[in-house]
């Protein structure tokens, strides 16, 4: 008898830590979703929001990996033309305590600073931690798929 409630509350903590593990992974779906929209409605407050101020990565238009986070600089690339539309899908998030790791698909077009235009599928990674109960981005990949 006293195993059979052993098994049955070592079942009920499973499920519990699963019910926070999958609340966390949609925050952190939440947190991405609301990125790319505030990246698409050229909100850079909003967007800033979701990226810490040490974050790195590569982007569709640049091969040297990109230091830091500068509200100024996206601010520049608004200005000089950059436009995303573009939809996600094939979203994946798995959160390891206070980290995440995310891939998506973006499909659409993105008018770069200048006016050039991309069009096709792009593959998406970055890790985010979570920082003042914000889910931020602190590393991203950006590259065109084949």
């Amino acid at each position: 008898m006293k195993s059979r409630r052993i098994i049955l509350a070592c079942c009920l903590m499973s499920s519990l830590g699963s019910g926070s593990a999958r609340a966390q992974e949609a925050d952190v779906r939440a947190a991405v979703e609301a990125t790319l929209a505030a990246l698409i409605a050229r909100d850079v407050p909003a967007y800033a929001n979701f990226y810490h101020e040490d974050t790195r990565g590569f982007f569709v238009d640049r091969s040297n990996m990109i230091e830091g986070f500068s509200s100024l600089a996206v601010r520049a690339a608004f200005i000089t033309g950059l436009r995303l539309d573009v939809v996600m899908s094939d979203l994946n998030v798995k959160v390891y305590g206070d980290a995440a790791v995310v891939g998506a698909l973006f499909r659409g077009s993105v008018t770069l600073p200048g006016g050039a235009v991309a069009t096709g599928t792009w593959r998406y990674s970055e890790t985010r931690v979570l920082d003042d109960g914000t889910w931020k981005v602190v590393q991203y990949h950006l590259s065109q798929a084949p």
